[in-house]
């Protein structure tokens, strides 16, 4: 039980980076890219993940860690901010190479304002809460973000959310709780609206989506200003 979080990580990660080397889609070309996005969604959204689990507005369960931290985080959650935007960001990108036909196309931009919406009721009910207003604000700044730059492949990117949500439910719902005897992932219930769908915060459901948007938006701003191979 100690490398359940590690597992975890590792399962999600396994089939998008085994597929990263087909001959249809060759991800792997993309890797830098990839990283970079990665990596600027680590500013937004790592930075205060480091802070929420020192004022603990969530914390970890030792149970089913390895026990290595670093700037107050097991090493698992470090890995999960890599494991899964890799999963996600795969996922979309493939969508895209396959020329996905775009079922969202007449409401994507309808979609923009529905998030936004839901952002802001979530704001309006959970502020003071830190957790639900940082992740409110957030995503209503980014999705206002893609309103103005108008990033490449919009329906592709909600359609991919859309798909993802299924995995995230089975993903996050072990880490909050289901299946195991304690959540490997604790959260202080102050903090947020205390509202679960089964063992998830509703939050999180934000959550998935700001570290989703803010890499699709800067992948699709990297890749229009950065020559890469043809495909």
């Amino acid at each position: 039980m100690g490398q359940l979080y590690l597992w975890i990580n590792l399962l999600a990660i396994f089939f998008p980076l085994l597929l990263s080397f087909n001959k249809l889609g060759h991800f792997y070309k993309r890797w830098t890219i990839l990283f970079k996005s990665i990596a600027t969604m680590w500013i937004f959204v790592v930075t205060w993940d480091i802070w929420f689990a020192y004022i603990g507005v969530w914390g970890f369960n030792s149970r089913y860690l390895i026990g290595l931290n670093i700037f107050h985080l097991p090493l698992e959650e470090w890995l999960f901010f890599l494991c899964i935007p890799y999963s996600f960001m795969f996922l979309y990108d493939q969508l895209v190479i396959l020329k996905t036909p775009n079922y969202f196309k007449n409401i994507e931009n309808s979609l923009d304002y529905v998030f936004i919406f839901i952002a802001s009721l979530f704001l309006v009910f959970g502020f003071p809460n830190i957790y639900t207003t940082f992740v409110s604000i957030l995503v209503i700044l980014f999705t206002s973000l893609i309103k103005i730059l108008k990033p490449k492949n919009k329906g592709i990117f909600y359609i991919s959310y859309s798909l993802i949500l299924v995995p995230f439910v089975l993903v996050n719902g072990i880490l909050t709780g289901s299946l195991i005897d304690k959540p490997i992932v604790w959260y202080n219930n102050s903090e947020n609206l205390g509202v679960r769908f089964i063992t998830i915060p509703i939050e999180d459901f934000l959550y998935y989506f700001l570290m989703f948007e803010i890499c699709y938006i800067s992948y699709e701003h990297i890749k229009k200003t950065t020559r890469i191979s043809s495909l």
